[in-house]
């Protein structure tokens, strides 16, 4: 009998041309095979802007979506009543560098506050650019209301911890953020030493 034919070639010319076609199939036409993937990245586990982005995004949308529920508020017109309450007047620029939202955040958040009641408006008499924003009672009775819940979550949050630890944690964390202009001037020293070199242009975006 005839042996069957194979659709393979053992001939070096067949070899050489299924080697490129399984190098494509890899990575590419003519690249060799990815090398195994391996991970690299930062210890979360150990890496504190990690777990201060944990937490802090975790009760801010835990917060959020009880003072929305139950109060009709979000989380940024509570963060600025609660300013309210302790300075009898604050501009939209005080709310920036305080918390750090952005100019167009508080700018809205003020607008909203207005139309609810909460807050009335009155200018600098030095500049009458500056605009500065009130409590009104009605603007006071829900930040006391919410002020209860916040104050429930806090003593929850911090229930896992010995009293001293807390005073402890409360030291260290006005500690840590007198110290963030430092992170950003050393961060501009290094990319300066490390990433930006001379007579290169910076990266553009990416799309």
């Amino acid at each position: 009998m005839k042996k069957p034919t194979h659709s393979t070639s053992t001939s070096p010319e067949a070899i050489k041309t299924g080697s490129k076609a399984k190098a494509a199939r890899a990575g590419g036409k003519g690249k060799a095979p990815d090398a195994p993937w391996q991970a690299n990245g930062l210890d979360l586990e150990n890496y504190a802007p990690a777990y201060f982005t944990f937490v802090a995004t975790k009760l801010a949308s835990g917060a959020a979506a009880v003072y929305r529920k139950h109060f009709g508020v979000g989380i940024e017109i509570w963060r600025v009543l609660v300013m309210l309450a302790l300075d009898e007047k604050v501009s939209v620029n005080m709310v920036c560098k305080l918390i750090g939202m952005d100019k167009g955040s508080v700018s809205r958040c003020f607008k909203s506050m207005y139309e609810k009641g909460y807050i009335t408006f009155s200018h600098d008499p030095r500049d009458g650019r500056v605009r500065y924003a009130t409590l009104t009672p009605v603007g006071r009775r829900k930040h006391d209301e919410i002020k209860a819940v916040a104050l429930e979550r806090e003593r929850v949050f911090l229930s896992c911890l010995k009293p001293e630890e807390s005073s402890q944690l409360i030291d260290m964390l006005h500690r840590l953020h007198a110290n963030l202009p430092n992170v950003e001037r050393a961060t501009q020293q290094y990319l300066r030493e490390h990433v930006i070199k001379p007579g290169h242009e910076r990266p553009g975006r990416e799309k």
